[in-house]
């Protein structure tokens, strides 16, 4: 209810009416505030790797474990609450998906000029419903996800592959937060 939402930030309900207008135009803001900072992270973690595909392999790492660890984020997803979200992978996903590809393409070529625009548009939007799709069905360990992106996107754009070494540590870590991985899956 409008009332309880003016009543928990502490400003009146024609506040918040003339702010919002409805309760779709305060879901709409939600869901803006929500992708820019989503998207803030990525643009931060893709900033701080250095080489072309360790930038890309710690943006897909961090959206992937947001994703996997923000209750907001998840809630505008509808995870958690059991929704059925097809209509935000395919459709219902268009806002988001524009916002990544504009702002992750905008980071990308900042840092790596040299590559196609075209491509790099192509290449996010991929990563957009990737990450989406590997967020709503809860994947079982993000390292792997994040490195089987990483080599996707990375191939495409021609980029080489992720050192061994980048591979290991996000293995470990995911080991390290997650536990031991089933036996069958161990030695692969």
């Amino acid at each position: 209810r409008m009332q309880a939402i003016a009543e928990r930030v502490g400003v009146s309900r024609q506040t918040v009416y003339n702010t919002f207008s409805d309760r779709d135009g305060l879901a709409s803001a939600l869901v803006t505030y929500l992708t820019e900072s989503f998207l803030d992270g990525f643009d931060s973690a893709f900033a701080g790797a250095a080489g072309p595909t360790q930038r890309w392999n710690a943006g897909i790492q961090y959206l992937l474990r947001r994703g996997a660890e923000d209750p907001a984020l998840r809630a505008m997803l509808g995870v958690d609450a059991g929704e059925h979200v097809l209509g935000l992978l395919t459709s219902g996903s268009a806002p988001i998906v524009a916002a990544a590809r504009r702002r992750v393409s905008q980071t990308v070529l900042g840092l790596q000029p040299d590559l196609d625009p075209t491509q790099v548009k192509q290449a996010t939007e991929i990563l957009a419903r990737l990450t989406l799709s590997n967020i709503v069905q809860q994947m079982d360990n993000v390292g792997h996800a994040a490195e089987a992106i990483t080599t996707m996107v990375t191939s495409f754009l021609g980029l080489e592959e992720p050192c061994a070494g980048q591979r290991n540590a996000a293995v470990e870590h995911d080991r390290a937060t997650s536990g031991p991985a089933p036996a069958s899956t161990q030695n692969s």
